[in-house]
C-alpha cells in the first residue's frame, strides 16, 4: 500500500521525466508516445522528426502529452523572435534557444513568451 505522500512524489518525480522522441517519423514516434505518456511529464520532439513531420508533429504529441520543442533555435534577433511565437503557436510548452545566439536574440525570445 502506497500513501499519499508517495504518490506525490512519484507524481512530482513522472512531471519531470522526458521522453525523446530521437526517431525520423512520426510512425516511429507515435507508439513510443502512446505507450509512455501516461510515465512522463513531456515528449521532447528534436529537429530531425519536426523537420520530417512539421508543425503538425507537435499537434499529434501535444495529444498525448506537454511538448518539448528541442530545436536549438541560433539566428538574429528579429527571426528567433518570429521562429519562437511560432513555436508557441504550435503548442510547444518548452523550447530550447541557443545561447550563442546572443543577447539580443535571446531577450528577443524570452519577450515573445511572455
Amino acid at each position: 500500500m502506497t500513501t499519499r505522500v508517495e504518490d506525490s512524489g512519484r507524481q512530482a518525480a513522472r512531471e519531470r521525466l522526458i521522453l525523446a522522441l530521437d526517431v525520423p517519423d512520426w510512425a516511429s514516434a507515435e507508439p513510443l508516445a502512446e505507450e509512455l505518456a501516461g510515465e512522463v511529464g513531456w515528449l521532447k520532439v528534436g529537429l530531425e522528426l519536426f523537420v520530417r513531420e512539421g508543425p503538425a508533429v507537435v499537434a499529434e504529441a501535444r495529444r498525448r502529452a506537454p511538448v518539448f520543442l528541442d530545436l536549438k533555435l541560433h539566428d538574429i534577433p528579429a527571426t528567433m523572435e518570429r521562429a519562437v511565437a511560432s513555436a508557441a503557436a504550435s503548442g510547444a510548452g518548452l523550447l530550447t534557444v541557443h545561447a550563442a545566439s546572443g543577447g539580443a536574440a535571446l531577450e528577443g525570445a524570452v519577450r515573445r513568451c511572455e
